[in-house]
């Protein structure tokens, strides 16, 4: 059950309305129909079967009714005991007696036989083997025929041709020992049971077959067969099936069969199927159409919510006429959607809100980053302005004064965020300058700077700070000449520095967090102000720094 309700949940709705719709309408419809069709097919076929039994029992009788007068017949000539004296004693008779004899035998014959056109041959044979035939023999003088009668019980059927004679034509002999004078034998047309074949029947759709003894047909339908009948009503022929009944004729042993083709007697089945396929189709077209209006009244606006549900924002409200569930629930889909957007409205405010403190925030850590530069710098370089300005002399001191005015131009620029990578680089020239005073020109630098560069605008204070970090770093190791290298080069909306020369210990410090406030100073800021994508990576050959371009620069 659970895995049927699991199969049917992977339908859509539709799909599941359809089917059910058909399966409660069409399929007790579809059931009904089929077995009162059925009921009705064995019902006919019954009544099929007892009718074509009973017709074919009256042609039986009617046959068997029209053979029998020829028994009739011969048993009147057994019965004149005149004519067979005169045959006992016709071998042994004059000429004048024979004569007399066979006169009569004629008038006798013509007279029994006469009537009968179907009749083509009347032989009567004495027991000494004297014959009279009218109008042509039958037999001949050591007759197979007149063999197989003395051997039989009573009258013999056959149908075979004229042992004498060239008509190999069959016909139907009757043959019987009339005990102790002689034998006679009686030789109908086949036409004549082709006749009675024809008018067996109840109407042009019966077909009648005769078969003698050894079940050659003899007159009739090609179609049947000896056995058709036996073992069943139904038999199947070359005309298609039918229902047929044999009859046995007990004194000929010959059978009768009779038929009748299937669609005929069931075409009123026929019909009826025909109809109820017909009213299916009618059934299918009309649970068809009106499924279609159930399912389109359900799912239509279920249709309108899940779209609805799919657009962006909540400013459109649904409308809807109708008194069902869907009312209902279209009514708390609007008020659901009024009060989101309300609350979209209240997180959009608190976003912004959050967005300007965010930003408040990252100005202040700016700042506060930008105050931590190293001030015991400032106090160096003044005490070796005065220093200078008392053992060297004037002019020394005014170089000083002008690089040192230069460079705290650079980082004291109020409210200026930005600088080209030509000024960065001045700036670092300047800041050099200023320690080589301290150390004796240890200090050295070469640049590599990418052509068409040197305007754009990157954050400041993105060099000194790390190189005053790696002139610390040098001095710790007791460096005595410090070799510093920095290439710059722009990709895509981006300049890339790297600065070689770099200590060993600066990778180490720079991931512990230690002894490198510029660097650390630097990373921050990028980080804070760009997002993660950018800042310092330290590593042995070098560091590594990524600073976006501003934004319409050129």
């Amino acid at each position: 059950m659970h895995t049927m309700i699991r199969r049917i949940r992977k339908l859509k709705i539709e799909k599941r309305l359809r089917t059910f719709f058909f399966l409660a309408s069409i399929v007790p419809v579809l059931i009904l129909g089929i077995c009162s069709a059925v009921r009705s097919y064995e019902e006919m076929k019954g009544m099929a079967v007892e009718y074509s039994a009973a017709m074919a029992d009256i042609s039986s009788g009617n046959m068997e009714q029209h053979f029998s007068k020829y028994i009739s017949q011969i048993e009147a000539v057994e019965e004149n005991e005149t004519l067979l004296r005169q045959l006992s004693v016709y071998s042994s008779a004059d000429w004048d007696e024979k004569k007399r004899t066979e006169n009569e035998m004629r008038l006798l014959i013509n007279s029994i036989f006469g009537q009968n056109q179907e009749v083509d041959t009347v032989e009567i044979s004495s027991a000494d083997g004297a014959k009279f035939y009218y109008p042509s023999p039958v037999t001949q003088k050591e007759s197979p025929l007149l063999a197989r009668t003395k051997a039989s019980e009573g009258p013999l059927w056959s149908f075979i041709p004229k042992e004498i004679g060239t008509d190999r034509e069959n016909y139907i002999v009757i043959s019987k020992t009339m005990e102790p004078y002689g034998n006679i034998v009686l030789a109908l047309k086949k036409d004549y049971a082709e006749t009675l074949c024809q008018n067996a029947g109840a109407g042009k759709q019966w077909k009648t077959a005769i078969f003698d003894g050894s079940g050659v047909l003899v007159a009739g339908e090609d179609a049947f067969d000896r056995m058709s009948g036996e073992k069943g009503n139904i038999t199947s022929t070359d005309q298609g099936r039918m229902f047929t009944s044999g009859h046995v004729i007990t004194a000929m042993q010959w059978k009768i069969v009779n038929g009748v083709p299937y669609s005929y007697l069931l075409g009123g089945v026929y019909q009826q199927t025909a109809v109820l396929v017909v009213l299916l189709a009618a059934g299918l077209l009309v649970v068809f159409f009106l499924s279609r209006i159930m399912t389109a009244s359900i799912t239509e606006p279920l249709g309108r919510l899940t779209r609805a549900m799919e657009r962006d924002g909540w400013s459109e409200l649904l409308t809807d006429g109708g008194r069902d569930e869907y009312h209902e629930l279209i009514r708390g889909f609007n008020r659901m959607n009024e009060r989101l957007g309300h609350m979209g409205n209240e997180v959009l405010q608190m976003e912004l809100k959050e967005s300007r403190l965010e930003r408040i925030k990252k100005e202040t850590e700016l700042s506060a980053l930008q105050k931590q530069i190293n001030p015991h710098f400032l106090y160096n370089t003044l005490e070796t302005i005065y220093w200078n300005g008392q053992y060297e002399g004037a002019e020394e001191i005014s170089d000083v004064v002008i690089a040192v005015g230069n460079y705290f131009r650079t980082i004291i620029s109020k409210g200026q965020e930005y600088t080209t990578v030509g000024q960065e680089a001045k700036s670092v020239e300047n800041y050099l300058f200023l320690q080589n005073l301290r150390f004796g020109d240890r200090i050295k630098i070469s640049w590599k700077i990418q052509e068409g560069i040197e305007d754009c605008q990157v954050m400041k204070l993105i060099l000194q700070p790390v190189m005053e970090d790696m002139i610390n770093e040098a001095l710790e190791e007791r460096a005595k000449e410090i070799q510093f290298y920095v290439e710059g080069k722009r990709e895509e909306d981006r300049i890339r520095f790297f600065v070689g020369g770099v200590p060993q210990t600066t990778a180490q410090h720079f991931q512990e967090k230690q002894d490198l406030p510029g660097c650390d100073n630097v990373d921050q800021r990028l980080k804070l102000y760009f997002g993660e994508a950018y800042g310092i990576a330290i590593e042995e050959s070098g560091i590594n720094i990524l600073v976006p371009i501003k934004e319409g620069d050129v």
